[in-house]
């Protein structure tokens, strides 16, 4: 039975192997959280709006980000809605908010969302139900997203023993009147709805002049293309707002965290230098092999084999270096990833994409590092033997 040279030598170095392929495993899950931690920004840019009930979206030419929006004239609602082809136009209030730990002291940043009483601007049924009860200037509806350390009855998540809880935000009073799930965003670790007057109460705006954004729902006929085009030329230079569709609006948000912002630099710097990493360590990996056996390579080269089958023998210890790391650093960036998740109040998950990505790469690492080592198997002459 012929002898599986590349694993046999692999198998051979024993300790040394070990090590090596720790070592490789680290730059894998390195990777691996690299590129979890930029995919949850690309899941929790967009979070809010993808749950959002819009067909178009109007805002300020000054917007930062969501949370940021800046405002825009209130009446602009009232002038889109005249359009035949618009089934509704609502103003939407956006703002960050100080809230306070209903048993303490501790201050924490919230966002801070304000609706028209009897409508909503999320598609989740829960949301349309529960903003009913915002009867109350005083009243909210806290995220169930929203992080622990904000005070929930259950320590671990807010949910109906909350309701009724009293506290305050802005060092204004307010009530907790019902919940629903969405997620924060980027921005902060936990949100709530309150009603336009009720976001007036709670910050420095006057809702009935200015608004965040204008969300408008079209009829099923209605063409989105040009009813934009048609809002646009409505909207005068004084107004100094403009109009996105939806896909706009996500692309746009994507780029602003992922291209604008140093987050997603930071995070594509991370792959390419866990890359370097994990490739120098398969290259002294492979580089001191092939020294401690050129005596052997030497002998098959003597007994007729050629360099291309002796460079097949380090390109298929790399594949197996590469396949043995791969396994248990999966694992352990998956056990990473729900560790993080829980912990962090951040949507980060394993996807089978990123999983075939970074094993592609793994190999791709390993196998340019082999390409480096094979510069002293050519040394490799039958006459060192002598």
């Amino acid at each position: 039975m012929a002898t599986n040279l590349a694993f046999a030598n692999i198998r051979s170095s024993g300790t040394r192997s070990v090590v090596s392929v720790s070592g490789i495993g680290v730059s894998v899950i390195l990777i691996f959280m690299q590129l979890g931690f930029r995919g949850a920004v690309e899941n929790t840019a967009t979070m809010i709006f993808e749950k959002m009930d819009f067909d178009l979206l109007i805002r300020s030419k000054d917007y930062l980000h969501f949370v940021d929006s800046r405002q825009i004239p209130r009446n602009l609602a009232t002038k889109t809605g005249q359009f035949p082809e618009v089934l509704s136009s609502e103003p939407f209030m956006v703002s960050m908010g100080n809230w306070r730990h209903p048993k303490g002291k501790r201050i924490r940043g919230i966002v801070i969302m304000g609706i028209p009483y009897g409508t909503t601007p999320f598609t989740d049924p829960e949301v349309k139900t529960n903003t009913l009860k915002l009867t109350s200037d005083r009243f909210v509806l806290i995220d169930r997203r929203t992080h622990h350390e904000f005070g929930p009855e259950e320590l671990s998540k807010f949910g109906d023993p909350d309701i009724g809880v009293v506290t305050n935000v802005n060092n204004r009073s307010i009530e907790i009147v019902g919940h629903f799930e969405i997620g924060a965003g980027l921005t902060a670790n936990g949100a709530l709805i309150t009603s336009e007057i009720g976001f007036s109460r709670l910050v420095p705006q006057d809702t009935r002049q200015k608004a965040s954004m204008i969300l408008v729902k079209l009829k099923p006929s209605a063409s989105i293309d040009q009813t934009a085009e048609k809002i646009r030329e409505l909207i005068s230079s004084e107004d100094h707002a403009e109009v996105f569709t939806r896909p706009e609006v996500l692309k746009a948000e994507l780029t602003r965290w992922i291209d604008q912002t140093p987050l997603g630099f930071v995070f594509q710097l991370g792959v390419i230098v866990s890359f370097i990493v994990g490739s120098a360590i398969v290259f002294m990996v492979l580089s001191n092999d092939v020294s401690n056996r050129l005596p052997e390579y030497a002998t098959l080269k003597a007994m007729g084999y050629t360099n291309n089958f002796l460079a097949g023998i380090v390109f298929s210890q790399a594949t197996y270096l590469a396949c043995l790391a791969f396994v248990p650093a999966l694992l352990f960036s998956w056990a990473l990833y729900q560790i993080t998740s829980l912990l962090a109040n951040v949507p980060i998950e394993m996807t089978s994409s990123r999983v075939l990505f970074v094993f592609g790469l793994s190999l791709i690492m390993c196998w340019f590092s082999g390409l480096g080592a094979l510069k002293k198997l050519w040394q490799a002459e039958p006459a060192s033997l002598f």
